[in-house]
């Protein structure tokens, strides 16, 4: 997607003027968007403005078509990406490629928290049966990266990512799983350091196929 053309048809539908801005909605650096201006503009940058904004994606892609999604203001749709959420010993999958999306009400996200920031993933293993079955989709809020104590997150811990109950202690934090079978993960000192909180988890669904 030619970079020159998204960016007229995302100022001609908000309040955005300057790829500064641009830059600070969508949380990249500024080397991102020369990157772009080469290799095209990522189609997760168009998922996000048109969730923000209700735009239609296709309009900002193409520039052909109506501007808006329908019922525009109701419906926010959230990427789903490859990365899976391991509910067991963890799996290293990070990549972000999207793979689909999900329509999710405008005013509940709202109240949950920043649309812009969220994506859906599938959960994979069994450490948080019956809270999270494999296969279930959790959506999760990556602006909401800072643990409030016994909630629920999507985790990176050295070269895996995986989602646990996470409770700070004095000088510890634990990865609690719903499935006894597995044991809490505890750091301390220097293994607090290899923790990166990826988001919150603010909903899943159940899949029965």
């Amino acid at each position: 997607m030619n970079f020159d053309g998204f960016f007229q048809r995302v100022a001609k539908t908000t309040d955005i003027t300057t790829q500064k801005e641009l830059a600070n909605l969508l949380g990249i650096e500024p080397a991102a968007i020369t990157l772009a201006k080469r290799r095209g503009v990522p189609k997760s940058w168009m998922l996000t403005i048109s969730s923000m904004f209700g735009v239609n994606p296709n309009w900002l892609k193409t520039g052909t078509g109506s501007v808006y999604l329908h019922d525009q203001g109701k419906a926010v749709f959230i990427p789903k990406v490859s990365a899976k959420a391991c509910a067991g010993a963890g799996s290293l999958e990070l990549a972000d490629t999207i793979v689909g999306e999900l329509p999710f009400d405008r005013s509940w996200l709202g109240k949950k928290g920043n649309s812009g920031h969220m994506v859906a993933m599938e959960v994979t293993g069994d450490s948080m049966f019956p809270e999270l079955e494999p296969g279930d989709t959790i959506l999760v809020d990556q602006s909401q990266n800072q643990v409030a104590d016994n909630s629920l997150y999507v985790v990176a811990v050295a070269d895996t990512i995986q989602v646990k109950r996470v409770q700070l202690l004095p000088g510890l934090v634990v990865l609690f799983s719903t499935n006894q079978r597995y044991p809490p993960i505890t750091l301390q000192g220097d293994e607090i350091e290899t923790l990166r909180v990826i988001g919150r988890v603010l909903w899943s669904s159940r899949s029965y196929a």
